[in-house]
């Protein structure tokens, strides 16, 4: 009858513990001096350490545990910057990134958005008055991207004031450096 792999490691570990030669192994379980060599090796080989876990490591470990970024930043003592870039790389890779964006993009509406899920949640509030409030929020995008063109636009506007201010020192220098010049047709009328 012929052994399976692992009974031939099992009798091999088992030959080895009770004193057995390598020559009475190789015979017994038909294996190489070398086979039986690498057995025993995995055998009693000692667990490698754990190598330490990086701060990303942990922190995404936290996330997908459900643990919030305080939480995250309060056990591994990180700073706010650190952690909201682990938890941004976290959602990234979970493939959340709309929810990244639109968090960036309404990050001051959060608070209000998470008290009408709870009003929602509590029948506080109805279909009809969320439609209102998503209304008033569409204004509130506009209002806002309106907000970010015409503060380019005065941008824009203090760049060429700016611009024309230093023109007008120029000029200005210019003409005082005129004006310092004597007139040499002033010098010859006096001299007749």
């Amino acid at each position: 009858m012929e052994l399976t792999r692992k009974q031939k490691k099992e009798l091999v570990i088992k030959m080895h513990e009770d004193g057995k030669t390598y020559r009475d192994m190789t015979k017994a379980a038909r294996l190489s001096p070398r086979d039986i060599s690498i057995i025993l090796r995995e055998h009693y080989k000692e667990p490698e350490p754990e190598k330490p876990k990086s701060n990303r490591a942990k922190a995404f470990l936290m996330f997908t545990e459900g643990k919030d970024t305080i939480e995250v930043l309060q056990t591994l003592d990180l700073d706010y910057n650190e952690v909201r870039g682990y938890y941004g790389e976290y959602l990234t890779l979970k493939n959340m990134t709309e929810f990244i964006d639109f968090y960036r993009k309404n990050q001051r509406f959060i608070p209000f958005l998470l008290e009408v899920v709870e009003k929602l949640k509590h029948r506080e509030l109805f279909d009809t008055e969320v439609d209102i409030l998503i209304g008033y929020l569409s204004q509130l995008h506009y209002f806002d991207s309106m907000k970010d063109q015409l503060q380019h636009e005065i941008n824009c506007l203090l760049l060429d004031k700016k611009v024309l201010e230093d023109e007008i020192k120029t000029l200005e220098d210019i003409k005082a450096k005129l004006s310092y010049r004597p007139n040499r047709f002033t010098s010859l009328s006096e001299d007749s």
